[in-house]
């Protein structure tokens, strides 16, 4: 008897091990790969991009979660940014260190793809629907890839057709990322910018263009020449201030550890407030929920530090993998979104698969 009673205790140990390691509603991968977009549909379903087996890939979800529909580009790359209608879909990302863009049926077929060569790498690409069946295209290289020479920023302006109406290539003479975008109502881009010259260390920034890709002002986020720091993701609000995130490094007991941060600015560029939030990670993605509250996703393990917007006053933690550590994780979360329910979609990977779960928004 006591044998059986040790035997149902470890597995009761086990079990609720097993829960609090993975306490998602639900969560599912796709193969080998990374998930780097995720957004809601209006049919309370999905879609995500990102790449499985070393090529853009793309599905749709129902509400229940069972596959809609799927494609993989026979390009190798990545897709990283998806917009849609009741027309098909179309797709942004990279292959062969261009802009890649591809327009899709609602039944899947692919219609027509641009390859557009920016004269410098592209790892990236943020679409943008401006109206009138014309998208923005951003091309960026990625943050981490400084080592990848003269970069830029490329802009083209297209149709649903695939028709070109404008690009503008914007070169720099050293290393610069933008791996993100928002559009207000005007037409104005906002850019989180990782700048970083030969022989120094990377600096953040974020920067607002206009209408025609002209900057209007850029502004240093942390500019200590000690420590390095990267600008990932940005989103505004219903009074057009910003909301940076990304990583810095900071001095600490251990060493030199990257800590993800949010930081407040004006629509003209002035600093409202700066948070430090999470050691040993990165900020990889904003957004607001229905409280009004500003969601940010950390890369690592899937954290989820709740502010408030005004101040930047910590509202709340989602741990989304309690027993998962920051310093050596093989979770890594890149985009989020919110269902009809109020739950927090991510995509990102986890044990090298391209992966997608939902968690829900109570504050632990």
């Amino acid at each position: 008897m006591n044998r059986l009673i040790q035997v149902l205790s470890l597995a009761v140990l086990l079990f609720s091990c097993k829960k609090n390691e993975s306490d998602f509603i639900w969560e599912k991968s796709y193969g080998t790969g990374e998930a780097y977009f995720v957004k809601t549909c209006s049919d309370s379903g999905l879609i995500a991009c990102g790449e499985t087996g070393g090529n853009p890939y793309f599905l749709r979800l129902d509400k229940t979660r069972k596959m809609v529909l799927d494609f993989k580009s026979v390009n190798p790359g990545l897709f990283s940014s998806v917009w849609f209608d009741t027309s098909g879909y179309i797709t942004g990302g990279s292959s062969n260190g261009k802009m890649l863009l591809m327009r899709y049926s609602s039944g899947g077929k692919m219609l027509w793809e641009k390859s557009l060569d920016g004269g410098y790498k592209i790892d990236y690409t943020r679409l943008f629907y401006s109206g009138e069946g014309n998208l923005l295209a951003l091309g960026t290289a990625s943050p981490d890839s400084a080592d990848s020479g003269i970069t830029g920023l490329l802009f083209i302006r297209f149709d649903t057709t695939g028709q070109i109406i404008t690009e503008k290539k914007i070169t720099d003479p050293s290393f610069v990322s933008a791996n993100d975008a928002a559009v207000d109502d005007a037409g104005n881009i906002y850019l989180p910018l990782t700048r970083q010259a030969a022989g120094s260390k990377p600096k953040a920034s974020v920067a607002k263009y206009n209408d025609q890709f002209q900057k209007l002002w850029e502004t240093e986020l942390y500019n200590n020449p000690e420590f390095g720091a990267a600008s990932i993701s940005v989103n505004l609000d219903a009074s057009g201030n910003l909301y940076v995130t990304g990583k810095t490094e900071l001095s600490t007991a251990k060493g030199v550890l990257n800590n993800s941060f949010v930081t407040s600015l004006t629509n003209s560029g002035t600093i409202i407030w700066k948070r430090y939030l999470e050691n040993s990670n990165e900020g990889s993605a904003l957004m607001f929920n229905s409280a009004g509250d500003l969601v940010m996703l950390n890369k690592n393990c899937f954290i989820i530090n709740i502010l408030n917007p005004a101040d930047g006053v910590d509202a709340g933690l989602i741990r989304t993998l309690s027993l998962c550590d920051s310093y050596s994780s093989d979770a890594f979360g890149w985009d989020m979104d919110s269902d009809q329910d109020k739950n927090i979609l991510i995509s990102g990977k986890r044990g090298g698969s391209f992966y997608l779960a939902l968690k829900s928004s109570q504050i632990q």
